[in-house]
């Protein structure tokens, strides 16, 4: 939302949006959406091929329109595009796998412009997809950790827990109980 508002003020390109497809879905998911207050982002889905975003994330290449309304595919569904101006949806890549489609109307319509500026959100958009990347790595890590971790605690448990103690007799049990409630703190405790 920060990177579309900052090309709203400084770039002119407006009418932005940010949608990924989430690992292990085939659909795209808009979860930034700038100059649209009524629109709540999540909730906006769209299928490869489905409207001119769609196409972007299925083609996996940028896609520059004239005039948004000269393109069939254009649902305008989302209610935000100007249907006179032009219209800019570039992929954001990791390598060769389409992680999300980027997307802005410019704010002119300077033909000679158009190129440039695809070229210009391309970059934005390679930056979006290493900072996703980055952000998916980094959570399949720290999944990784916790699904170590909570095995470690179960074999841990299972191996030193108090079932490995022997000892059935009320005593027993009462001293098994004590080290219960002790054991949730770092400290030294001799049992007699």
């Amino acid at each position: 939302s920060k990177v579309m508002e900052v090309l709203d003020d400084r770039v002119g390109l407006e009418r932005g949006l940010v949608g990924l497809v989430p690992p292990d879905q085939n659909e795209l998911v808009i979860y930034a959406l700038c100059g649209v207050p009524d629109l709540e982002a999540g909730d906006i889905r769209y299928q490869p091929g489905e409207g001119v975003v769609g196409e972007v994330m299925r083609r996996g290449s940028s896609l520059i329109l004239h005039k948004i309304t000269d393109d069939p595919r254009f649902l305008g569904r989302l209610g935000i595009y100007d249907t006179k101006r032009p219209f800019i949806g570039v992929p954001i890549l990791s390598g060769d796998e389409v992680l999300g489609v980027f997307a802005a109307q410019p704010s002119s319509s300077h033909r000679e412009l158009l190129g440039e500026r695809a070229r210009f959100l391309e970059m934005v958009a390679n930056l979006i997809g290493q900072s996703v990347r980055l952000s998916r790595e980094v959570e399949r890590e720290r999944k990784a950790l916790r699904e170590e971790r909570d095995q470690l605690k179960r074999t841990v448990r299972g191996q030193f827990g108090f079932d490995n103690i022997i000892g059935h007799s009320f005593p027993m049990r009462q001293v098994f109980e004590q080290v219960r409630q002790v054991a949730k703190w770092n400290s030294t405790v001799l049992i007699r």
